[in-house]
């Protein structure tokens, strides 16, 4: 909407008598409320039965707001709704889920979310969780053209749990040593011209691991530019791939103008500004605060495309 029309509507609606005003605010919000049902019966209007698979199930009256199904298969007769089998199934207050993912778009911590929405500080770390889960489960975007590799590293962190085995609790939760290997958690990203991203985290990052993730991923007709390590090296020799290696130590850092690694790298200072602000990540959620900062890199998703990747309607692309 212009800024001239939502002017004149704001006008419109100043001169309303206030039982007018009320009535208008109470059918606005009834529509907020539902907007996540209604998307529901929408995006999704032919499941599959997701104890079976069967497909074209019976529609089995509402409840809770929600259309349910009943599966035709004889050996089944399950019934089910739109969020069975999603990560969002079973999540209480609907009608907050479409503000609290506008906290989401904003980047918005946990408390400050939890407050503006009005939810207790477990829920909003739940809800947190639950949205990002479907985008951290589809990593493996496949990457074509020019694509850069490399690693960067997160401090190892057991932010939120209890009990700490593998080590001694660090006082009042200290960092562990910059310098030490075992403090730190590597992560692979790999990044190809047109923004599409794929990463692997992996405390035990290896040779075979970083093949294995690579493999489905990247197209034979690709060209593979990475730093001097020899993963990469090995990798490319036995796929066939075309590779340039950037090495550091010998000030290479482009070849032919246009062979680098400055776009993985530019991603992940982009990346690190932006975890930042939650003060340390819990390395048991890594993966989906990287989902979460993947979905803004080619678009900034509205708050319905986020409700579409959290429910599997829309897991390979973000609609704006």
């Amino acid at each position: 909407m212009k800024q001239a029309d939502l002017q004149a509507l704001e006008k419109t609606l100043a001169s309303l008598p206030v039982d007018l005003k009320k009535y208008l605010a109470d059918q606005l919000l009834g529509q907020i409320s539902a907007q996540a049902d209604t998307l529901l019966d929408t995006v999704r209007p032919h499941l599959p039965c997701p104890h079976c698979g069967a497909e074209h199930p019976a529609k089995w009256g509402r409840s809770g707001g929600l259309q349910r199904y009943r599966c035709r298969n004889p050996d089944c007769r399950k019934t089910f709704n739109a969020l069975t089998g999603t990560p969002l199934a079973k999540l209480q207050h609907r009608d907050k889920w479409f503000d609290y993912l506008r906290c989401m778009r904003d980047s918005l911590t946990l408390r400050v979310s939890a407050a503006r929405v009005g939810i207790d500080l477990k829920t909003a770390f739940r809800w947190r969780h639950r949205f990002l889960k479907t985008s951290a489960e589809e990593n493996a975007t496949p990457l074509s053209g020019i694509i850069e590799v490399d690693e960067t590293y997160f401090p190892e962190s057991s932010k939120g749990k209890r009990n700490i085995t593998h080590r001694k609790p660090r006082k009042r939760g200290g960092q562990g040593k910059k310098n030490k290997k075992a403090d730190k958690i590597p992560v692979l990203i790999a990044r190809d011209r047109n923004g599409k991203i794929s990463e692997l985290v992996d405390p035990a990052l290896q040779k075979s691991t970083v093949h294995e993730f690579l493999a489905p991923i990247i197209d034979r007709d690709s060209i593979l530019c990475s730093d001097g390590h020899s993963w990469y090296k090995t990798f490319s020799a036995d796929h066939g791939i075309a590779h340039h290696r950037l090495i550091t130590l010998d000030n290479q850092r482009v070849l032919g103008k246009e062979y680098h690694i400055q776009n993985v790298n530019g991603y992940m200072s982009r990346l690190k500004g932006w975890m930042s602000r939650f003060h340390g990540v819990g390395t048991a959620y890594l993966s989906n605060y990287l989902a979460w900062r993947r979905l803004f890199e080619t678009a900034r998703p509205t708050e319905e495309a986020w409700f579409r990747v959290a429910i599997g309607a829309d897991q390979h692309q973000i609609p704006t």
